[in-house]
C-alpha cells in the first residue's frame, strides 16, 4: 500500500505503523504491484502519487476507507460453522426469542452478505410486521456494524440532473449518472448505485466533470456479469469503475475521440475490460477498441499524443456495395452496442443500420432504415420505423440484415424491446398520446393498449433521458408513463388488461422495471422506487435542494465536529437539514445530528450499507442521535 498526502486523523508515520501491524506492506513508490493508494484528505490536488496510480490503473481509495479498514473487526480465519440458512431461520420466524437465540449462537464470521443478507432481511421484515422491532433486529444490526456496515444517504453537495441510468443485468441494481451543477463544468457529478429491492443508495463515486451529456443515450453501461460499469465522462472520455467498490478511480479510461463537445459514443465489451469508441481514423470503418483495464489510454489518429496501450483499429475496408449505398467511403456508428457473443458490433449511423464483425470491423450487412433502430436484448432482432404517411415498421434478422416477414403500417413512436421466455417482444409507444402497440419478434401485431401515453416518448436521438415504457423482466407485464402524470401497469398475456395505476413525481420522464417487481421512476432531479403491483413506495428522493441554515441544526454546511470528523448535511422531506459524520466510521459510525424524534423520517433517507451492495434499515438498530453540532462534538 501507498500513503499519499496528509491525513487529519494522525501522522502518516503512525498510520504506516498501524497498517504494518495489520500485515500490510507500505511502500513509497506507486507501481502496478501496489494493491491500493490511500488519498490523503488535506485538500492537496493533484497529488503526484495519486496521478501515477490513475495512470497505471492502481486503485485509489479515500482516506475514510483507510480508517474503516483499521477499525473493522476482521473475519476470523477457519470459521467452523456455517451461518444459519433459510430453513433454520424459517423454523423460528414466529418465535422472536428463539430467533434471537439462533442469531446469538450463529457464527457471524461465516456470514456471507450475498448469500445470507437478503433472506435474513426478508425474514426480519416479516417478524417486524408481526411483532415490531425486536432484540433479534438489534442484534443483527450490531453484528453487521461490527463487520463494517456504514451509514449512507444519497444527497450530495454537488451534481446536477440525471443524465443517464441503466439496470444491472440481474435487475437488482440501478446505476445513475448525474452531470455537474449548472455553470460548474470543472466540478463533479456522482455515479450512484441503488438497490432496487429496498430503494436505497448502496454506493456512490464522485466523477470529475460528471457523467454523460444532456440528451445522450448509453452513457452508463454494465458489463455482462454486473461487476463493472462504464461511463461516458470528462466530456470525451470513457472509463470503467467497480460499482460496488471503494476505489475512487477507474480500472482504466480511454480518451480517443476528436474532442467535440459531446459524450463519447461507445459500446462496452461483455467482459467490461475494453470498449469500442467511435473516433476519426485513417481507415474506412471509423472507431477503435480501447483497453479499459490498464489505466489511462490517450490517443488520436494524428499521433499528437499517446499514453498507455495503443487502441486496436478497425482495419477492414468497406465493401464496394456498401460504399455505393452510402455514397461515402467512410462509416461510423452514431449509436452502438457490443453483442453478447463478443464478436459483433450492432448499431446505426443516422439512416443506416449495420453489423460489424470484430476484431477487424468487417461489415456483415448494411440496411437503409431511415428511422432509428432498436436491437432486441438477445441480439437476434432489430426494429426500425421508416417515416411516412403512414410510417412502416420493419423487423430485421440481426444475423443477416434481411426483413423478418412483411413491414406493417404503424403510427410514429418509440421502440422498446423486451424478452418473454426465449422470444423477443416489441412495444411501440405512439406519439401524441396514441397508446402502445405490441408485436412479437416476427413483427406480428398482437394488440393495441388504449393508454393516453406521455408525449415525452424518447423518439429522437437527443431524447436519451426519456424512457416511457418498461418491460417486466419476464415479459409478462409492461409499464407506461401517461400524459397525466401516472404510470399504468398492464398484464400482457393472451388478453391484455390494466392491473394498476400509480402516481409519479412531477417531471418523471423514465420508468425502469427491475427485479423483485420494483419500478424506478426517474425525472431530471427526482427518483422514486415503487412496488409495481402494490404501489408501495420504497424510496422517494428529490435532489438539487440548496442548504438552508435557517432550517438546520448545523452551524454551517461544513460544520466541524471534532478531530477528523465533519458534518455531512442532508435534507428530510420537509427540507429540515440534518447530518451524519464525514467520515461515518469509528466512534462516529452511528452519529446523526437531527432535532427531535425523527426516526421515521431518517429511516426514509438513511440506511446501513453492507459491502456497498446491500442496504439495511436504520430503525432496526441503535443510532447516536444528537440535537446539535456541539452535542456531537461532546459525544466524540
Amino acid at each position: 500500500m501507498v500513503l499519499a498526502g496528509r491525513y487529519r486523523t494522525e501522522s502518516a508515520a503512525r498510520l504506516k505503523m498501524r497498517l504494518q501491524g495489520a500485515g500490510a506492506e507500505v511502500v513509497d513508490e506507486v507501481s502496478r504491484s501496489v494493491d491500493a493508494v490511500f488519498d490523503g484528505d488535506d485538500g492537496t490536488y493533484p497529488n503526484e502519487r495519486v496521478l501515477e496510480a490513475e495512470r497505471l490503473g492502481v486503485p485509489v481509495l479515500a482516506a475514510e476507507e483507510l480508517l474503516a479498514l483499521l477499525a473493522v473487526r476482521r473475519r476470523r480465519a477457519g470459521a467452523s460453522r456455517a451461518f444459519p440458512g433459510h430453513t433454520a431461520l424459517e423454523a423460528v420466524r414466529d418465535d422472536p426469542e428463539a430467533l434471537l437465540a439462533l442469531l446469538q449462537d450463529a457464527d457471524w464470521s461465516a456470514f456471507e452478505p450475498e448469500r445470507d443478507l437478503p433472506p435474513l432481511r426478508a425474514l426480519l421484515a416479516t417478524v417486524e410486521e408481526r411483532h415490531g422491532v425486536t432484540e433479534a433486529h438489534r442484534l443483527a444490526t450490531a453484528r453487521l456494524r461490527e463487520r463494517g456496515a456504514r451509514l449512507r444517504h444519497p444527497y450530495t453537495t454537488f451534481g446536477g440532473d440525471f443524465q443517464d441510468y441503466a439496470l444491472s443485468p440481474c435487475g437488482r441494481y440501478l446505476a445513475t449518472g448525474r452531470g455537474t451543477s449548472q455553470d460548474d463544468y470543472d466540478g463533479t457529478g456522482p455515479l450512484q448505485v441503488w438497490e432496487m429491492a429496498t430503494g436505497r443508495l448502496v454506493n456512490g463515486i464522485d466523477i470529475p466533470h460528471g457523467v454523460g451529456w444532456p440528451g445522450h443515450r448509453d452513457t452508463v453501461q454494465w458489463s455482462a456479469d454486473g461487476t463493472r460499469v462504464a461511463l461516458a465522462c470528462r466530456t470525451n472520455s470513457v472509463g470503467v469503475w467497480d460499482p460496488f467498490g471503494a476505489r475512487t478511480n477507474p480500472y482504466g479510461s480511454a480518451d480517443v475521440t476528436d474532442g467535440k463537445d459531446s459524450a463519447a459514443t461507445f459500446a462496452l465489451a461483455p467482459d467490461g475490460r475494453r470498449a469500442y469508441v467511435t473516433m476519426g481514423s485513417e481507415h474506412e470503418v471509423m472507431g477503435c477498441v480501447a483497453a479499459l483495464d490498464q489505466g489511462e489510454v490517450r490517443y488520436d489518429h494524428y499521433r499528437l499524443h499517446n499514453v498507455g496501450p495503443e487502441p486496436g483499429m478497425l482495419t477492414e475496408p468497406l465493401p464496394d456495395e456498401a460504399k455505393e449505398q452510402l455514397k461515402n467511403d467512410e462509416f461510423a456508428f452514431r449509436r452502438v452496442r457490443w453483442a453478447r457473443d463478443g464478436g459483433r458490433l450492432l448499431g446505426h449511423d443516422g439512416p443506416w443500420a449495420a453489423v460489424l464483425d470484430l476484431p477487424d470491423g468487417r461489415m456483415r450487412w448494411l440496411a437503409l432504415t431511415i428511422g432509428p433502430v432498436e436491437w432486441s436484448p438477445d441480439d437476434r432482432r432489430a426494429a426500425a420505423l421508416r417515416p411516412g404517411r403512414p410510417s412502416r415498421l420493419t423487423v430485421f434478422d440481426a444475423g443477416t440484415g434481411l426483413p423478418v416477414g412483411d413491414s406493417a403500417d404503424q403510427a410514429e413512436g418509440s421502440l422498446h424491446w423486451g424478452m418473454r421466455g426465449a422470444g423477443a417482444r416489441l412495444a411501440v409507444v405512439v406519439k401524441d398520446g396514441g397508446g402502445v402497440d405490441v408485436y412479437d419478434e416476427h413483427g406480428y401485431h398482437e394488440y393495441h393498449l388504449p393508454i393516453t401515453s406521455t408525449k415525452r416518448i424518447g423518439e429522437y436521438f437527443y431524447d436519451g433521458q426519456q424512457r416511457p415504457w418498461a418491460w417486466e423482466p419476464a415479459g409478462e407485464f409492461g409499464a407506461c408513463l401517461t400524459a397525466d402524470g401516472r404510470v399504468e401497469v398492464w398484464s400482457l398475456g393472451d388478453v391484455p388488461a390494466r392491473v394498476g395505476s400509480l402516481g409519479t413525481p412531477e417531471g418523471t420522464q423514465a420508468v425502469l422495471w427491475g427485479a423483485d417487481g420494483v419500478l424506478a421512476l426517474i425525472g431530471a432531479r427526482t427518483l422514486r422506487f415503487v412496488a409495481a403491483f402494490s404501489g408501495a413506495v420504497l424510496g422517494d428522493f428529490t435532489f438539487g435542494r440548496s442548504f438552508d441554515s435557517g432550517r438546520s441544526v448545523l452551524d454551517d454546511e461544513f460544520a466541524s465536529l471534532r478531530g477528523m470528523f465533519r458534518a455531512q448535511a442532508f435534507p428530510l422531506a420537509d427540507s429540515t437539514w440534518c447530518a451524519i459524520a464525514d467520515p461515518a466510521v469509528g466512534p462516529a459510525a452511528a452519529l446523526v445530528i437531527a432535532d427531535g424524534d425523527r426516526l421515521d423520517e431518517l429511516d426514509a433517507v438513511l440506511a446501513w450499507t453492507v459491502d456497498r451492495r446491500f442496504s439495511w434499515p436504520i430503525r432496526w438498530g441503535h443510532l447516536d442521535i444528537v440535537a446539535s453540532t456541539g452535542a456531537a462534538a461532546a459525544l466524540l
